[in-house]
């Protein structure tokens, strides 16, 4: 069967829903969640998780948000064989801040537990709950007196398989199957989208380098491009992500670009209002520099409004990302010296 894995590297995180007031918090499990301890009452005052480690020691997290408000325990009893895969709940105004108001989880044996906190229904409501084949492995967000804001890192299950030696140069990427959700409501400006999240597409190119994950938003505003001019490649690429609780931007760390300095830099700037990313497409073949591995050669973009690029040049294998109407909500890849291999995160329409 599926197993989960709490090899941090490998979890996406997605945006947090509720309010900015509050401290920032994340937590992500070393081992499976046995109960979730949940204080509530109008709201929810704080959330603490459990687990079990293989050595049957109970370790609890911190305490995310205040002392008030009633406490009730989810136990999965099925655990480690039972598993989260969805979170629901409705974020509004308590007192003048935005907190989460009501929350319930959902695991794979199609148990719902919950809701907790304010049972009438008021508040925007959110929700992301998985098909088989992925699962919740650790929570963010922000928290004070309150349990300000919520979201989740998620996990594309493995299935155990033997490993099979193979030479590097033999070896290539193919795309991962998309991790289907089966309803994410994003209730913005009354719009109700149903949608799929990571890991969607991709990555292209090479299987050398670290891979990087920037995680899922609800904006990108600018992709900066790095051109290497001497190698005829992509060195580098970062990418600028508005967070949607206090509308605040920040600059993805750069990957690649370590061999900077015959660089050439192309920026685009998207406007978020009336302007998304839907598609990107581009080449990838082997580069003598970059030790003979696969490496991004050309990339271009593809808004809603036009295309942008292409940048570099147009050597090896072509690929490009699905024609699926949606938009591009996040990045990920490998990289190094150069930008080895891209993919990106959508949100189907």
């Amino acid at each position: 069967g599926n197993q989960v894995s709490y090899d941090e590297a490998d979890s996406i995180l997605v945006e947090a829903w509720g309010g900015n007031g509050g401290d920032e918090w994340s937590y992500k499990l070393k081992s499976p969640i046995k109960e979730i301890l949940i204080n509530h009452g109008q709201i929810i005052d704080s959330i603490t998780f459990r687990t079990i480690n293989n050595e049957q020691n109970i370790i609890d997290s911190p305490r995310f948000g205040g002392n008030g408000g009633r406490r009730d325990k989810v136990t999965i009893e099925a655990a480690p064989l039972e598993y989260l895969r969805g979170i629901k709940g409705t974020y509004g105004n308590y007192g003048g801040k935005m907190v989460i108001k009501s929350l319930s989880f959902v695991t794979n044996g199609k148990n719902i537990y919950g809701p907790f906190g304010n049972k009438g229904g008021d508040g925007n409501p959110f929700s992301l709950v998985m098909k088989e084949g992925g699962a919740i492995v650790g929570f963010h967000g922000r928290c004070g007196s309150y349990l300000d804001a919520i979201g989740v890192y998620l996990q594309k299950l493995t299935t155990p398989t033997t490993p099979q030696k193979q030479d590097d140069d033999q070896k290539k990427v193919e795309p991962n199957e998309p991790l289907l959700v089966e309803e994410i409501e994003i209730h913005e400006k009354l719009d109700v989208m149903k949608t799929i999240v990571p890991r969607s597409a991709g990555p292209w190119g090479g299987c050398s380098g670290k891979g990087w994950d920037d995680g899922v938003f609800s904006t990108i505003k600018q992709v900066q491009v790095y051109m290497n001019t001497i190698s005829s490649a992509i060195s580098g690429i970062q990418i600028q992500y508005e967070k949607k609780l206090d509308k605040t931007l920040f600059w993805s760390q750069l990957h690649g670009g370590l061999g900077a300095g015959n660089d050439t830099i192309r920026k685009i700037i998207i406007d978020g209002e009336n302007e998304f990313l839907i598609g990107i497409e581009g080449y990838y073949s082997p580069v003598d520099n970059n030790g003979g591995h696969d490496t991004i050669r050309q990339i271009a973009f593809y808004t809603s409004k036009g295309k942008y690029g292409p940048y570099g040049t147009e050597i090896g294998n072509y690929f490009s990302s699905s024609a699926a109407r949606g938009k591009i909500v996040g990045f990920h890849g490998k990289s190094g010296v150069y930008l080895n291999a891209i993919g990106v995160h959508m949100e189907y329409f």
